[in-house]
């Protein structure tokens, strides 16, 4: 069994209200998009963690919540260092400068000052009715030079982050997540998973994908392996030829990731939360580590997990010690 975090970083400045009206988690209408549910939530059940990102050392940790909360923490020292008001969806570059997340359009700032630095213009469409294509993910690649945004129901946009101009879309591309290099980009829907050149932004790879649609995508092109989750399953492929090695979890996918070497993967499916290895063996498994809101830290020293009815609280594994509980063992470097 995967076993219990190691801390827990708790917000003491917090006072939830007492009871509000909130825009609920959103259900798939099947096609790519989501339709609301209203709910009446009490107390600190208003507040739940939405989206979680670290630097690329792990040093800082990034918390979205709804409805409409950002709060940056020192993760090693369990110190929180700011809060930013709006927004949910939110994403830290790896150097741990910048800051972007959704509110007043899409919204780029100073870690080290709190300065809102640039802001890029975002409207909320509805084209569709019942469809709201809000901002749900955000990526930057390893420079810290573009930020791709995938909005609910809609093709991901990617946009170069010093002018704040769009850069290019995706045709028939969600979820999108940049290679460790920053020279690949990964994402699909329920027909297709593509790989873009983001030197000229020309199709590397487009292959059959499906039948559903996307919800998580993680990929390790060096090891030429790709974690495509959906609303049944999380499945393990080669990314060369798109054939299926193994399903990684059952039921809709909430998180996907490999570690810094591709020697290990991590989902959090509707079964539960489980360690892999590259040919889909598992090393371990836990039925619940919070509200599937979950984050691996870019060194493999944190994973961050948002915790059920616990308001902007999370839990917080040391992960190497967690893995060593798993019985994983890392390998021995060459001399």
């Amino acid at each position: 069994m995967f076993p219990g975090p190691d801390f827990v970083l708790y917000d003491k400045d917090l006072k939830p209200p007492k009871s509000g009206l909130v825009l609920g988690p959103p259900k798939s209408n099947g096609k790519g998009g989501a339709t609301g549910s209203f709910a009446i939530y009490g107390g600190a059940s208003l507040i739940q963690v939405s989206s979680l990102s670290f630097s690329g050392d792990g040093k800082l940790l990034a918390v979205g919540s709804t409805p409409g909360r950002i709060d940056l923490w020192d993760v090693e020292n369990r110190k929180k260092l700011r809060t930013l008001q709006g927004g949910t969806t939110v994403a830290l570059s790896a150097d741990g400068r910048l800051l972007a997340k959704d509110g007043n359009g899409i919204e780029l700032w100073d870690v080290a000052t709190g300065k809102l630095m640039k802001r890029i213009p975002w409207t909320v469409m509805t084209s569709e009715p019942g469809v709201q294509h809000t901002v749900d993910n955000l990526t930057f690649n390893p420079a810290g030079t573009l930020l791709d945004v995938t909005a609910n129901g809609m093709i991901d946009s990617v946009y170069d982050v010093a002018s704040g101009q769009l850069v290019t879309t995706l045709e028939n591309t969600q979820r999108a997540q940049f290679s460790r290099d920053g020279t690949w980009l990964i994402g699909g829907n329920a027909k297709h998973l593509i790989v873009w050149n983001t030197r000229d932004w020309s199709k590397l790879r487009d292959l059959p994908n499906g039948p559903d649609y996307v919800t998580r995508i993680a990929a390790f092109p060096e090891n030429d392996l790709a974690i495509v989750g959906g609303p049944k399953a999380a499945r393990l492929l080669h990314l060369s030829a798109g054939d299926e090695i193994a399903k990684v979890g059952n039921g809709w996918t909430n998180f996907a990731a490999f570690n810094e070497n591709g020697t290990i993967l991590f989902t959090y499916t509707h079964e539960g939360f489980g360690v892999w290895d590259p040919s889909g063996k598992r090393y371990c498994f836990t039925p619940d580590i919070g509200n599937g809101t979950t984050a691996v830290s870019p060194n493999d020293r944190w994973l961050a997990g948002g915790i059920v009815n616990g308001a902007n609280s999370i839990s917080i594994w040391n992960l190497q010690s967690a893995l060593t509980t798993c019985g994983f063992v890392s390998p021995k470097k060459s001399e």
